[in-house]
C-alpha cells in the first residue's frame, strides 16, 4: 500500500457521517404502517357508517363518499362483497 492510499484510508470518516456504514434503512417502519393503514381504512368503515346513520357529520358525507368509495365498489360489485360489508355495517348498527 502505498502512502496517498493510507492517508485517504485514515482520513475517510467513519461512523453515522460515512455513507458506507450507515445503518441500513429499516422497512420495519413502513410496513408496520402499511399494515395499520390496511386494516384501519377499512375498519373504520363501520363506524364512520354508524355515526353518518345517527345523523352526524352531514356536511362531511361527500367527504366519506368519496374516501370509502372502493369499499361501496367492493358491495356493489359481487355478492359476497355485498354481504360482508351488510355483514360489517350490521355490527355497528349502520
Amino acid at each position: 500500500m502505498d502512502q496517498e492510499s493510507a492517508q485517504r484510508s485514515v482520513a475517510r470518516p467513519t461512523g453515522v457521517d460515512d455513507p458506507d456504514r450507515r445503518p441500513p434503512r429499516s422497512f420495519g417502519l413502513v410496513i408496520i404502517s402499511s399494515v395499520v393503514l390496511l386494516l384501519a381504512y377499512p375498519s373504520s368503515y363501520g363506524p364512520v357508517m354508524y355515526q353518518v346513520s345517527m345523523g352526524r357529520w352531514p356536511g362531511l358525507w361527500p367527504v366519506f363518499d368519496v374516501v370509502y368509495a372502493p369499499i361501496e365498489w367492493l358491495a356493489d360489485s359481487s355478492h359476497m362483497g355485498q354481504e360482508l360489508v351488510d355483514w360489517y355495517l350490521g355490527v355497528w348498527g349502520a
